[in-house]
């Protein structure tokens, strides 16, 4: 029966890992990052804002010191249903500089979430065909629009980026658990089968957003302007899509504020995973359960376990190594075990509660 169970579940199961992780970092390898060179292109960058008073002067003030010609690009703040004094911050800045703008959202009757509304409430007023989106909580750097014109060549339709904890962050798994969400997006696009993406750097063009319907295919989930955006981009579209990593190209973001807060929001971002391609949900099982057979092993046959364990830390290390080259990060070894250790409990104890689990943001409800 032991010999069994390492023959039949551990031994495969650690091929199949491995095998995933060759994948991944032939993705990564595969990046490129060919440069638009006839000028600055006009760009609307565009913000849904909800109660964001103590983030909301810190991102305007980085959006309006960008390297970038001034009528070449406008800010669009959406108000949307606030009852804090965002949008009094949000006019303060559209009375300074021309190019900022405020649209105030007092109500939604549409069957469209809230933040899909917002986003594309924007959209329809906006004056640029190329669209740049980030959140109210982040600090975006000067060259950031000049990172996004030059990734949009003519046959590209989205543009990707990184977008880690700012600097101060004192927690080590966070920032690893960002990181390797992101490379993993990163060598998906790589690969040309792009399905994940952060809102928080994300851009794309106005005949995209049109092409594929807006958000009308994906408004059944409260999460997903992202992600679930970028994969219709990839079935529907021709468009090429590319991943900026330009050191100047990162966003930094606030990280939650507390462990109630980091579970509200990893458990809304898992929710858009139901939807997820079948081949990426396959590949993403396939790695939680070789996680559950390493340690159910250690019930029957430790050493092997302990084996399969060493091969999956060579295996991540591969990756991470490489990733860590490529987006300019840096963790020490006893990070990287601590932290790979901690993100297989994650996978089991909170992951599932994005499908499990109702949750509330900002007031939207998941059901």
């Amino acid at each position: 029966m032991v010999e069994l169970f390492d023959f039949w579940v551990l031994l495969p199961l650690c091929a199949v890992y491995v095998g995933i992780h060759y994948i991944l970092w032939l993705g990564l390898t595969r990046l490129s990052s060919p440069k638009h060179t006839n000028g600055h292109q006009g760009i609307s960058v565009i913000v849904a804002a909800r109660n964001e008073e103590k983030n909301i002067s810190s991102l305007l003030q980085s959006l309006v010191e960008q390297k970038y010609p001034s009528e070449q690009f406008e800010i669009l703040v959406v108000n949307d249903r606030s009852t804090d004094s965002t949008a009094s911050i949000a006019e303060l800045f559209a009375h300074r500089h021309g190019n900022v703008r405020t649209i105030n959202i007092t109500s939604n009757s549409s069957d469209m979430p809230h933040k899909k509304n917002a986003l594309r409430t924007a959209i329809a007023q906006s004056k640029f065909n190329i669209f740049a989106f980030t959140d109210a909580d982040c600090l975006v750097p000067k060259n950031w629009l000049n990172e996004i014109s030059e990734n949009f060549t003519n046959d590209v339709g989205v543009v990707a980026g990184y977008s880690p904890y700012m600097p101060a962050a004192p927690n080590s798994f966070l920032r690893y658990e960002e990181f390797k969400n992101s490379l993993i997006a990163a060598s998906a696009i790589g690969l040309q089968n792009a399905f994940m993406c952060t809102g928080r750097n994300f851009a794309y063009r106005r005949e995209v957003f049109e092409e594929v319907g807006g958000f009308e295919k994906i408004k059944h989930s409260i999460s997903g302007d992202d992600d679930l955006f970028l994969q219709l981009v990839q079935r529907k579209t021709l468009w090429k899509i590319r991943y900026m990593t330009s050191l100047e190209s990162y966003i930094r973001t606030v990280p939650p504020a507390s462990f109630k807060q980091f579970v509200s929001q990893r458990t809304r971002h898992v929710s858009a995973s139901i939807f997820y391609p079948k081949k990426i949900q396959l590949m993403y099982s396939l790695i939680h359960l070789f996680h559950l057979a390493v340690f159910a092993g250690f019930f029957f046959t430790p050493l092997f376990s302990l084996i399969a364990l060493m091969v999956k830390f060579n295996a991540d290390a591969a990756f991470i190594s490489h990733g860590k080259k490529l987006l300019g990060e840096e963790f020490s070894v006893p990070e990287f075990a601590a932290d790979e250790t901690l993100l297989v409990l994650y996978s089991f104890c909170i992951a599932p509660l994005g499908v499990l689990m109702k949750f509330d943001w900002k007031g939207s409800a998941n059901t």
